[in-house]
């Protein structure tokens, strides 16, 4: 939960909006394990399951209604239908996920990876912390083949140590 958006488990009411949401190539081109066209049956599949807890996804619920998704599985990912980018809702909810995550002791450092041509992405997850490691080629079921991307990570020392500088930034 954040000032502007809720997380919660996706959910087969979700379904609809997944599936229109992922019917645009301009948010479909940046997902690496997302085919396109995407099909009703391949949101239902996912709504499955994430309810059958095999998949942590969130559904990203603004005042509208719902947003997007975002997971930790093993990877950080994201997406938001496109008439939600621009408001910041990627960090913002990250910054959420990320609290959460980390706020489980046994938790263990996050790696996030960005098609090269994609920087909205990288600027997301910089502002949350993650650290470039390098140079990487990412699967695009979109394309068909693996394209160049960047891979990225954040520590559990990393985070503790932006949060803190941030709590004191805000007193």
């Amino acid at each position: 939960m954040t000032e502007r958006l809720r997380l919660r488990p996706v959910c087969k009411a979700d379904v609809k909006a997944i599936h229109a949401a992922l019917q645009d190539i301009e948010i479909a081109r940046w997902l690496s394990r997302v085919p396109y066209p995407y099909g009703r049956d391949d949101a239902e599949w996912f709504a499955g399951e994430v309810e059958a807890g095999r998949i942590p996804a969130c559904a990203v619920i603004d005042a509208d209604g719902f947003a997007g998704v975002i997971a930790i599985d093993p990877t950080l990912g994201y997406w938001f239908a496109r008439d939600r980018w621009g408001r910041g809702y990627a960090t913002e909810a990250g910054r959420a996920l990320l609290d959460a995550h980390f706020s489980n002791g046994d938790a263990e450092a996050v790696e996030a990876g960005y098609y090269d041509d994609n920087a909205g992405s990288g600027r997301v997850l910089d502002k949350l912390g993650f650290e470039l490691v390098g140079p990487q080629m990412l699967p695009s079921m979109v394309l068909g083949h693996d394209v160049p991307g960047q891979k990225t990570r954040l520590t559990r020392a990393r985070w503790n140590a932006l949060r803190a500088q941030e709590r004191t930034a805000a007193a």
